[in-house]
């Protein structure tokens, strides 16, 4: 029963990471307000989010859901990379002073990626390392 909730999270995680770059490529990226800071630092995160983050979470559902070994594998390495790109933003965001009390609006998406990853990245290591 816990695979299958891991799982869906993983699935529901992976399908909001695609959905974060479709809207950041089609408005945040063309938002005249961002500075170009901002704008390169996201950027960077696109490789490592589609390219690593997104499979492993869709890999270890799969894997789960079809009690294969290395859904347990791909659980770790998806938590330890969302982990990882949140300490990345986290130290951005503090650098920027995004969290302060008058930029947290503009700020709510980050924010809101921030503490998804947080507990995410956590969890799915945690559950990999108690199933191996």
């Amino acid at each position: 029963m816990l695979n299958l909730l891991i799982a869906i999270l993983q699935i529901i995680f992976g399908i909001g990471i695609l959905g974060f770059w479709i809207y950041f490529l089609l408005v945040e990226n063309k938002d005249p307000e961002k500075t170009e800071v901002y704008l390169v630092f996201e950027r960077s995160f696109i490789l490592p989010d589609l390219g690593w983050i997104m499979p492993c979470l869709f890999i270890s559902a799969f894997g789960l859901l079809t009690n294969q070994g290395y859904g347990v594998f791909f659980s770790i390495a998806a938590g330890s990379a969302i982990l990882f790109l949140f300490l990345m933003d986290f130290s951005f965001n503090i650098q920027r002073g995004n969290y302060k009390k008058d930029k947290r609006k503009e700020n709510i998406i980050e924010i809101i990626v921030n503490l998804l990853c947080v507990i995410s990245g956590p969890l799915f290591m945690i559950y990999g390392f108690i199933n191996l």
